[in-house]
Order: C-alpha cells, then structure tokens, then sequence
C-alpha cells in the first residue's frame, strides 16, 4: 500500500515497504523529515536542470564494474547516477543527522528526561563551545 506526503502543495506518493527501508537506512522518515526541509528546498532539490559540474575522483575497477552490474538492476540509466544517488542518499542522511544537533532540540529531549534547566544551560555551553573548537 502507498502512502502520500504533501509539502509545500507537493504530493509525494511513497510505497510503505520503500518508507520503512527508508527509515532502516537513514533513520528518519520522510514525515519526519519533511519538518526539517522547506518545500522549496525540497522543490530545488528534486529539480532535474540543476547546474553539474564534473570532478575526477579515484575509486578501484572492481567498485566500478559492481557500479555498472547494479545501476540497470536499480533502474539507473549507467553508473554515473547511481554514484550521484548514493552520494545524495548519503550527504541527505548527514544532513538530516547533523540538523538533529540543533541546540533548542537538545535541550528540549533533555527537558523531557527531567534535566534540570541549569544543568541544561551548562551542557549547551559546553556544545557550543566544542561547535567553535577546530
């Protein structure tokens, strides 16, 4: 059975089975996630015409000939998008886990596990401090 998300007047239709692998694979489901995106960005980043730009990059001929093997096996027209894919399912799910570090968001689970406001303020302190740290 499919489900539908709608953000920003975008309906989005989901088969169940995809949104739990979804959720095993990056840890947040696409409701969830939908809180953290604007529908714009959401929008700008399902664009097909967004500009490219070409890089060279070092990975071993066996990587690239198990690349070429999956990619029509997935429904990827040749290799090179499937690399693109993985890298975006990748970067969206560091992304979404670095959101998570936002500090009104930490205090607010550690408000709901009954950590004091004071002990709260010192932890945020000190996140805040290893955020500026090199």
């Amino acid at each position: 059975m499919d489900e539908v998300f709608r953000v920003g007047g975008v309906a989005f239709v989901w088969n169940r089975g995809k949104a739990a692998a979804n959720v095993r694979r990056h840890g947040i489901s696409f409701a969830e996630k939908e809180g953290t995106m604007k529908a714009s960005e959401l929008r700008d980043r399902l664009r097909n015409d967004r500009p490219m730009t070409t890089m060279t990059m070092r990975i071993p001929e066996d990587v690239v000939e198990d690349l070429k093997k999956v990619a029509p096996r997935l429904g990827f027209s040749g290799y090179q998008p499937l690399i693109r894919a993985y890298i975006g399912q990748g970067l969206r799910a560091d992304l979404a886990r670095l959101e998570g570090t936002d500090p009104a968001v930490i205090a607010d689970i550690l408000r709901r596990h009954g950590v004091a406001d004071d002990v709260i303020e010192i932890v945020l302190a000190e996140f805040g401090a290893a955020d500026r740290s090199p």
